[in-house]
């Protein structure tokens, strides 16, 4: 981290900002409005209301900082200063748009390519997800960790409902217990906390989808990678992530070995 800046005061602040974001998504409800970015991306009202109300706090709280959102044309500031905020407005729209409690508000500060504070908040269950690069992580001011289960036969994948039939196209995962929810950020963040004990997708993702759940996950005592075993890169041109594993190290080590092995032609 960078010397000479008051992290205290900016977690203080960006805490304060999200619970009020988390309010906004409860209250547009009662006025909900959803169009497509493209066939199968929604973007409601809320999702819009909260990266403006959230990105006006944050470049007043820290005006040298760059930005990047799911909801923001990218300015490329990301790209011209070290340290840049990273949204996503409301992951897991679906879930938003559909009643289900399983919508975050995820945002990660993140040094040049390294997440260094994330916060993720879920406004229906109220869980307030903070993590801090080297301090730990925690849920409503406890300290979380990891489950150290180490058998795959006896883990439960938290995986989204879409990608069911691909989970399914595995022989040897059918017999894993499973739950199905939409934020990949709220995923992580219960396999952070130990309340499941892999999340999992085979999709793309994209850096806000991920950012601060990987620092919550990681400083929780667990990793993420992609379901190959690479490691995620943040910040790049594309700022595009092939898919994702976050878990123990020992359950995802040995996921990939047998995801690696199905794919190897036979």
């Amino acid at each position: 981290m960078e010397k000479n800046i008051n992290y205290q005061e900016i977690e203080t602040q960006c805490k304060s900002a999200i619970i009020k974001a988390g309010k906004i998504s409860k209250e547009l409800k009662k006025n909900l409005k959803v169009h497509y970015k493209s066939e199968n991306q929604p973007v409601t009202n809320a999702d819009l209301e909260i990266n403006n109300f959230l990105k006006n706090i944050l470049t007043k709280i820290c005006p040298n900082y760059g930005w990047l959102s799911e909801e923001s044309v990218d300015d490329e500031s990301r790209l011209k200063k070290n340290i840049f905020w990273c949204l996503d407005p409301i992951d897991g729209t679906r879930s938003y748009i559909y009643n289900k409690p399983e919508y975050t508000i995820s945002l990660a500060l993140i040094n040049k390519k390294t997440p260094i504070l994330g916060f993720i908040y879920n406004p229906c269950t109220e869980e307030f997800f903070f993590s801090k690069k080297n301090y730990g992580s925690f849920c409503n001011g406890e300290r979380i960790f990891v489950n150290k289960k180490r058998k795959i036969n006896e883990c439960t994948v938290a995986i989204s409902s879409s990608e069911k039939k691909k989970w399914d196209s595995f022989d040897f995962l059918k017999k894993i217990k499973i739950i199905k929810m939409g934020s990949i950020a709220y995923k992580i963040a219960l396999v952070a906390k130990g309340n499941c004990d892999v999340a999992l997708s085979f999709t793309k993702k994209n850096d806000w989808d991920l950012a601060a759940a990987d620092l919550l996950v990681s400083e929780a005592g667990g990793e993420i990678k992609t379901i190959m075993g690479e490691k995620i890169n943040y910040n790049t041109d594309k700022l595009r992530i092939d898919s994702v594993m976050a878990g123990n190290l020992e359950l995802t080590s040995d996921l990939i070995k047998v995801l690696k092995k199905s794919n190897e032609p036979k």
